[in-house]
């Protein structure tokens, strides 16, 4: 099972605490929250929620026996991550003169000396952790009426003050932060009190009835940022006051996504809404779970919020909020990317799915798809037309997130890739502009865009494609040896790919199996009858077949699964796949995780290869296979021998790759933009720089220019 990643918070029955508890659970799949507090009954509904990830420990910091509670709670866990203190009163409000000494210490207790206590105790559990304070803007200031809340947030100060002194940084950073006026219980309380005892509970009244108070909510989605996206020297060296840095500066993120501002308040979001005739989901939503999620489990991002455009208004709209909150956008079709780039992490999500409009043109000579349709939904219109394109085999996959990374599928080495079938694109750029991009207008992006990748240079509304005749004839399926055929089965495989009909498309591949249940598989797909998959099937004997006479739209019903981690890395082969290459494949594989891995094999050639490499983006156009070793878990499952495969088999097998990769099955930012885009890349970038400069758009593109 996955180790889960530990989060001790305090006072996490109400208030910023419980918001905060939300936050970690609603962020993160793999961590655990142990919430510390007084009353849960607040918890009841992430208890139902989040099940074994929420631990709730009943403690009153202010009854004797706390103290034993509290290590006894601790001593469970040999790592805690992240340690926040939420707990706090702040009464006895009241002329210092009348405050009791027992009132005072139990504000002192409280408020000091079981942080203190609970830091003490986790010292042995960090390991580059951190622990944040919830205290009063530095230095606190003496307020009428609230002598013992003062002192004790002032001393409070200082504990972090000497925890940052004499805790080495490997161990944990300490800092604390001032979350401003808040619409909680404890701010309730000092409203009620007389103003003639606490004159800023006048104050304070007035910003409630204005409205004026900060939710728990948004507090928590700040300091959720402060905890996971700031560097630790940052994080350490600054007494964290919210107001201030919504107000001055936005939170500087640690990850390459530098243009990433916490700014955006949820009055902003609220007037996003209301300039939309789409949705807007943001965190706690009842959409936004569903929404954020993609294909790899593997991957999970949290965005600031994800918006369902229903027009090309409400996707301007989205990019001038995008450009004046300095959000990236990142623009979700299917979701099918390896890497999960379709939901930014942070940033604002363009979800597609609204679009769906597939529209016959030029009296069926081209068709002109939305951005939201998958290739399931285009093949079955245009079955009923006797018409193609070619698109790849999953029918899940969006239609133009695969064509902007090029698109194979069962008809490419005879009509070329799906992006070798634009006839124009329909572009929303980062200044708002609608574009039509062709061979006539913005001729440098439809270069550009055939082979990018992404959504690197806007937003797609749609694409326009060239239409071919449905085949006639199709005959489909699989056949497969036992694994110990498959030298023989690969090399035949090799030279049938290299010197077979254009009307035949071959995959070959090892599927994920017990390693003595393994098979040698080709799925086929063949126009011609004389060059039929029968013929195929005699490569060696011992074949299991198979095969029938389809339509079309059948072979591209496959089925594949959902809900697994994936972990995929490829390479690109030029001319035969070698004996050498061969061996070392199937060495390979004998090291292979049971049921966990697996590698396959894309044709290329033909048609593929009629374009000449200077006319797109795709520079794959001499290749002749794609080989992919992927890992396949489920997503709590622990992934590490599987991920060593993945990634020792495709350092095996990189000698044989031409040092290409293919930008559709993304290998994420340890993989250089060359391997993608050979000789390209400088003038892709200069496209990039030209067109969206900000880098609004999230892509491949932008880690060179960051």
């Amino acid at each position: 099972m996955t180790k889960h990643k530990i989060a001790v918070i305090t006072g996490a029955g109400s208030g910023i605490g419980l918001a905060l508890t939300n936050e970690f659970l609603s962020r993160d799949p793999d961590m655990l929250v142990v919430a510390l507090c007084r009353d849960s009954s607040e918890l009841g509904a992430f208890n139902e929620k989040f099940e074994s990830r929420l631990v709730i420990e009943h403690v009153d910091f202010n009854h004797e026996a706390a103290t034993i509670e509290i290590q006894e709670s601790l001593s469970q866990y040999e790592q805690i991550d992240y340690l926040v203190h939420c707990a706090g009163i702040v009464t006895p409000l009241k002329p210092i003169q009348s405050i009791g000494y027992k009132e005072w210490r139990t504000a002192q207790r409280i408020n000091c000396d079981i942080p203190f206590l609970i830091t003490q105790l986790c010292l042995d559990k960090f390991k580059h952790s951190r622990v944040l304070y919830l205290t009063s803007e530095q230095p606190v200031s003496a307020v009428k009426g609230a002598s013992a809340y003062c002192v004790s947030k002032t001393a409070l100060n200082m504990v972090c003050s000497c925890f940052r002194q004499e805790v080495n940084e490997d161990v944990a950073v300490f800092a604390t932060a001032a979350p401003g006026n808040v619409d909680t219980a404890m701010q309730k309380k000092i409203r009620q009190v007389p103003s003639d005892v606490l004159p800023m509970s006048a104050f304070l009244r007035g910003l409630h009835e204005e409205n004026k108070l900060l939710p728990p909510r948004l507090v928590a989605q700040y300091l959720w940022q402060l905890l996971n996206r700031i560097d630790p020297k940052t994080f350490s060296r600054t007494n964290w006051d919210l107001l201030q840095s919504i107000d001055e500066a936005p939170l500087n993120p640690i990850d390459t996504n530098k243009t990433i501002s916490t700014k955006p308040t949820e009055s902003d979001l609220l007037s996003l809404r209301n300039k939309l005739s789409g949705s807007v989901w943001d965190v706690g939503s009842t959409g936004y779970s569903a929404r954020r999620h993609v294909f790899n489990r593997a991957i999970s991002h949290f965005p600031y919020a994800i918006v369902v455009p229903e027009s090309n208004v409400d996707i301007i709209n989205t990019i001038d909020y995008a450009n004046r909150l300095n959000l990236q956008i990142s623009v979700k079709g299917g979701g099918h990317g390896v890497t999960g780039a379709a939901v930014i992490d942070g940033g604002i999500v363009l979800d597609m799915s609204a679009f769906q409009s597939i529209e016959l043109c030029a009296v069926g000579q081209s068709v002109r798809v939305g951005a939201g349709v998958k290739n399931h939904n285009l093949d079955l219109f245009l079955s009923k037309y006797k018409k193609v394109i070619p698109l790849g085999t999953c029918p899940d996959v969006g239609v133009v997130g695969a064509t902007l990374g090029g698109g194979i599928g069962f008809l490419s080495r005879k009509h070329g890739l799906s992006c070798d079938n634009v006839l124009a694109f329909n572009l929303i750029t980062a200044d708002g502009q609608q574009r039509v991009i062709n061979t006539l207008e913005h001729s440098d992006l439809f270069w550009a865009l055939r082979g990018s990748g992404g959504s690197q240079f806007g937003v797609i509304t749609h694409i326009t494609f060239r239409l071919h005749p449905a085949p006639a004839y199709v005959q489909g399926g699989i056949i497969e040896w036992p694994i110990q055929k498959a030298k023989p089965i690969l090399k035949q495989y090799s030279d049938a790919v290299l010197q077979g009909p254009r009307t035949q498309f071959l995959y070959a591949y090892i599927a994920r199996s017990a390693l003595q249940n393994a098979k040698i598989s080709i799925m086929g797909f063949s126009e011609d009858p004389d060059s039929n998959l029968n013929n195929i099937a005699k490569w060696e004997t011992d074949a299991d077949i198979s095969v029938t006479h389809k339509q079309y739209i059948e072979c591209q019903s496959n089925e594949y699964e959902q809900g697994h981690a994936l972990y995929w890395r490829n390479g690109i082969i030029e001319g035969e796949l070698t004996e050498q290459f061969i061996d070392a494949l199937l060495q390979c594989y004998q090291s292979c995780p049971d049921n966990a891995a697996g590698i396959m094999l894309d044709p290329l050639c033909g048609a593929i290869q009629d374009i000449e490499t200077h006319e797109t983006a795709f520079i794959h156009r001499d290749a002749s296979f794609v080989c992919s070793i992927t890992g396949v878990t489920l997503p709590d499952q622990d992934n590490t021998k599987v991920i060593d495969w993945v990634n020792q088999t495709y350092e095996r097998l990189s000698p044989f790759f031409n040092g290409h990769a293919y930008q559709n099955y993304d290998m994420g930012n340890d993989c250089p933009l060359t391997s993608y885009f050979g000789h390209h890349v400088e003038r892709l970038i200069a496209l990039k720089k030209k067109y969206d400069p900000q880098l609004r758009f999230a892509g491949s593109l932008q880690r060179d220019l960051q």
